[in-house]
């Protein structure tokens, strides 16, 4: 596996945001990958994770809204 970049548990990895991550559960934007939990601020970067997550995970990604 590649190196992956840090993330902090409340931070969105798509667009860098800072989440709520029990908010984010209740809303249904949480989601496991690679036995890690990851919150994010809306369905856009929900779906766009979703989709292929590796690139968001990256070590040189730099997350921007």
């Amino acid at each position: 596996m590649a190196e992956q970049r840090a993330i902090q548990p409340n931070e969105d990895p798509v667009c860098g945001m800072t989440v709520d991550p029990s908010e984010a559960r209740t809303k249904g934007l949480a989601r496991e990958h690679g036995g890690r939990e990851y919150v994010f601020c809306g369905k856009g970067c929900y779906l766009e994770f979703g989709d292929d997550p590796e690139p968001f995970l990256a070590a040189d990604y730099q997350p921007s809204m």
